[in-house]
């Protein structure tokens, strides 16, 4: 489906000051074509339905709110603290007078802006009209996109003519950009840039680069000499700007006329910092900082609102009606301090400062309408004296020296700057003072307050001193303990100096622990995003009782989600969010999951309700067997064969079918990958010995295990027959997959007879009894392992050691475990009626046979009431008993 984007843009544009809501709602419905009928229907149901949903059927369904609230997160919360499962509209829209919150359900997607700014982000509701996001055609974008990819398209033009000097483009885009937006607002030239551009620069680009000298030195020059006339247009800005030389480049007709293009675009319809981190993205892919992925708004809300911003939207609600306690409360909002130590291109700065400053403005708003003759002639000290400041249209109430960075790129470091600058004045476009409003803002971009550099080895009280109210947010870099280089690891060791294991830590562990040290020391607190890995498996040991002895607590967490870009082609990735506060903090602990939200006493590390910290244990807590691993094949797994190899060898070689058996690791028992492998026991070497085939193979892994660095393999080279380990069962044994998929709702586990090997890539029980398949294949072992143990990228990694060793069982009665093998065996039995369907295909969780998944819940019935009669009705219910459980096993 086509539809014309700037249409439904400008409709919506037109709803940007409706403080109505009946109204706002009929325009919105209207600019996505919901039929006339729609509205008459509508008319009645909203009436006085402030609080109260209003359910539309239409193109899509939506579930409407109108509220009061000043903060409409608060709202929103309410709905999650009812379940928002519960609501089956795929839209929830949540609006007061001046703001809107919209939630997709099939995404999970969050959109939190202001109605002015509503027209920048249509594309969140283009499935009300019938379009996915991401399916959406190149003239369906918003304005931030499109100036990205003409930037994109800038960098390419400019890379080709210009080999290996990537930092000199960067540098020129960089200059360039600041020169689009300064031109833009009308105070870098009288006539406007782009006319100087294609009036007195050659078509073919040949004089571009020296075009740009020259403008650049106008710009930081009061009386500029030697330079052409046509620049005694272009106004001074500062004499600090583009400190260094002029990068030297080599301009095409195509970088030209895309430069052209970019200067005639319409900047106010700009999102600085959507454009600043696309355009970081671009020209910095493969940045480690927080910036190299763009960010959605609504995700950083879910950092900076638990955090800071609830507090003070519920201070402001008990405050209202008293003008002296508004302008307290202003005062200490102008005092708070935002500080990113992984600041890359700014969002997370950009976005609290966006956000702190319109609450000053509802608070002067409130000011002025509780004693305006008081404000109208004010020059009190309860106001900032600073700026201007009007309804709804309020900028530089908040000061810019209040937001502090950290980044190791200087490219990143320029555009937050430039970020700043652009979200400014863009407030202030229509201010008829806004060339000072600018130089103010250009002012602050040769502040020290967002540094380039380590920030594992800067004192991050030279940066931000902490003096009042400080918060610290940000997406410091993930980098897993097996990816750190050796300048990593060092940094690592820096930060953690005197504690021991901490060489399997993930860098981001350096900022969990230095933000931890500065809280202690300031207050405040942190909120974090970061990869689920902090939440999961030795990472939970080794991290977090390092930071709760300097007396933390985890004040909120966002459990798993996908955080989504803002970017034309759209990633995901998994992350949770950590809220971290001093103990001192006396504040109701919160602990949001995508649907719900709870209060729980305590949040532990494994973002459950508690403070238990799971350990190792080497033997099973609970009454079950001992798990083991495979055998690890020690380079033999290099001469495993595939069913065709196996059957070709045995028809050239009929004396090696005796040493071959079946092997399965996780792999190979998931997906049903048929590998043979060479099985030969030491009393039958000589005779395997005399086939050469074998002996040839025999000899190539003792070779290899003696060139090993590991002092094991070489010792394992003495009898390179063998794997190192030679494990066999007597009559079955039970496998285990070490890695399985998070999308199933069961682990995938089953019965092999005595004549398979398992490698080290899955666990196995020898000889188990059918009872304890039953255990480990229900769901509350599932939910066990899914929040004890790491995961391997996004797949569920189980350890024997830390998720079965440590599983809270209760002993049960004979009786019960013969109904457990009872209810395993028809398990069994389902399974058994697809005998031409893999694991992988029997427990793809969107399709899943009938039977089976009816089997697996009796399971479910008859192990859940091993811990308790009443039904569970929720995985957090079941984590709840888990741990109470292990609490009282582990002693």
């Amino acid at each position: 489906m086509t539809i014309d984007y700037d249409k439904v843009q400008s409709d919506v544009k037109e709803l940007g000051y409706i403080a109505d809501n009946n109204a706002f709602l009929e325009g919105f419905l209207s600019a996505f074509n919901f039929p006339k009928a729609t509205f008459a229907r509508l008319e009645v149901e909203t009436k006085n339905s402030v609080n109260q949903g209003v359910r539309i059927q239409g193109n899509g369904n939506i579930f409407f709110l109108a509220s009061i609230a000043e903060n409409l997160n608060s709202e929103f919360n309410i709905l999650k603290k009812n379940d928002l499962s519960k609501i089956r509209e795929a839209f929830i829209i949540i609006v007061n007078e001046t703001d809107l919150l919209a939630y997709e359900r099939d995404s999970g997607d969050v959109l939190e802006t202001s109605k002015v700014e509503l027209f920048r982000y249509i594309e969140f509701f283009f499935p009300l009209l019938g379009i996915m996001p991401e399916t959406a055609n190149d003239e369906m974008r918003s304005a931030d996109i499109k100036t990205a990819v003409k930037f994109a398209e800038l960098y390419n033009a400019l890379s080709l003519e210009n080999h290996n000097h990537s930092d000199e483009i960067a540098e020129f885009l960089c200059r360039f950009l600041f020169c689009c937006f300064a031109d833009s607002i009308g105070v870098l030239t009288n006539g406007g840039l782009r006319p100087l551009l294609a009036n007195y620069t050659d078509v073919s680009g040949s004089d571009t680069s020296t075009f740009f000298c020259y403008l650049f030195e106008a710009m930081k020059s009061k009386s500029p000499i030697g330079l052409p006339g046509y620049f005694s247009n272009v106004r001074y800005i500062d004499a600090r700007l583009f400190s260094n030389a002029s990068p030297l480049l080599d301009f095409n007709q195509a970088a030209r006329n895309l430069m052209l293009d970019l200067l005639g675009l319409d900047w106010s319809e700009i999102t600085a910092e959507i454009l600043g981190a696309l355009i970081q993205s671009i020209i910095r892919p493969d940045s480690r900082s927080s910036g190299g992925n763009y960010t959605s708004t609504a995700n950083i809300q879910k950092v900076i609102g638990p955090l800071f911003m609830e507090d003070l939207y519920r201070a402001f609600d008990r405050v209202k009606a008293s003008r002296e306690e508004c302008a307290t409360l202003l005062k200490r909002v102008r005092l708070i301090s935002v500080f990113d130590p992984s600041c890359g291109a700014g969002n997370f700065l950009l976005t609290a400062y966006k956000e702190l400053n319109k609450l000053a403005g509802k608070i002067i708003d409130t000011i002025k309408t509780t004693d305006k003759a008081a404000v109208l002639g004010c020059q009190s000290s309860s106001l900032p004296s600073d700026h201007n400041f009007h309804s709804q249209g309020t900028f530089s109430l908040i000061p810019l020296g209040n937001f502090y960075g950290i980044d190791d790129d200087p490219f990143s470091c320029a555009i937050a700057r430039l970020g700043f600058v652009f979200v400014v004045c863009q407030e202030a476009r229509k201010s008829p003072d806004i060339k000072s409003v600018f130089g103010e803002a250009v002012n602050s971009l040769f502040s020290n307050n967002i540094v380039t550099g380590n920030a594992t080895r800067i004192d991050w009280e030279t940066v931000c001193g902490g003096k009042d109210e400080t918060y610290l947010i940000g997406n410091p870099p993930y980098i897993g303990a097996r990816k750190q280089n050796q300048a990593q690891k060092g940094d690592l060791r820096h930060v953690f100096a005197g504690y021991t294991k901490i060489s399997d830590l993930d860098y981001v562990a350096c900022w969990f622990m230095l933000a931890t040290k500065y809280i202690c020391a300031h207050g405040g607190g942190f909120a974090f995003v970061t990869t689920n890995s902090l939440t999961q498996g030795q990472q939970v040991q080794l991290l977090w009782p390092k930071l709760f002895e300097k007396g933390v607590r985890i004040s909120f967490a966002h459990t798993s989600f996908k955080w989504k870009n803002d970017a034309r082609n759209r990633t995901a990735v998994t992350v949770v969010i950590i809220g971290v506060t001093p103990i001192t903090t006396h504040k109701p602990c919160e602990l949001y999951t995508p649907t719900t939200v709870y209060s729980p006493n305590n949040i532990s590390p494994y973002l459950t309700a508690g403070e238990t910290i799971v350990e190792r244990k080497r033997l099973p807590i609970s009454q079950i067997p001992k798990m083991v691993k495979g055998n690890m094949p020690l380079y033999w797994s290099d001469y495993f064969l595939n069913h065709e190899e196996k059957v070709d060898l045995v028809s050239r070689e009929p004396g090696v079918r005796k040493f071959l058996k079946k092997i399965v690791g996780a792999d190979e028992f998931i997906n049903g990958i048929e590998r043979w492998c060479f099985w030969i026991h030491d009393e039958d070497l000589e005779e395997a010995k005399d086939i050469p085939y074998i002996t040839e193979r025999i000899e190539c892994v003792r070779r290899r295990r003696l060139a090993s660095s590991d002092n094991s393999a070489r010792a394992h080279a003495a009898h390179p027959h063998r794997f190192r380990e030679n494990r066999e069962t007597t009559k079955n044994s039970l496998v285990i997959p070490s890695v399985s998929s998070e999308n199933r709702e069961y682990i995938p586990i089953g019965f092999v007879d005595k004549n398979v090997v398992v490698t080290n890539l899955a666990f196995l029980i020898y000889d188990c009894e059918p009872w304890i398949f039953g255990v480990i294949a229900s769901k509350m072992h599932n939910v066990w392992i899914r929040t004890v143990c790491g995961a391997l990228e996004t797949r569920i990694r189980y350890s024997s050691e830390l998720g079965y060793n440590t599983f809270p069982f209760p002993d049960v009665s004979e009786a019960r475990k013969t109904e457990i093998t009872r209810r395993v065996f028809d398990v069994i039995e389902a399974r058994e009626k697809f005998p031409g369907l893999t694991f992988a295909q029997l427990y793809d969780p969107g399709d899943m046979p009938p039977d089976l998944r009816f089997a697996h819940h009796l399971l479910d019935l008859v192990i859940d009431s091993c811990y308790r009669d009443a039904p569970f009705v929720s995985d957090k219910e079941r984590l709840e008993v888990l741990f109470d459980l292990y609490t009282q096993l582990r002693g």
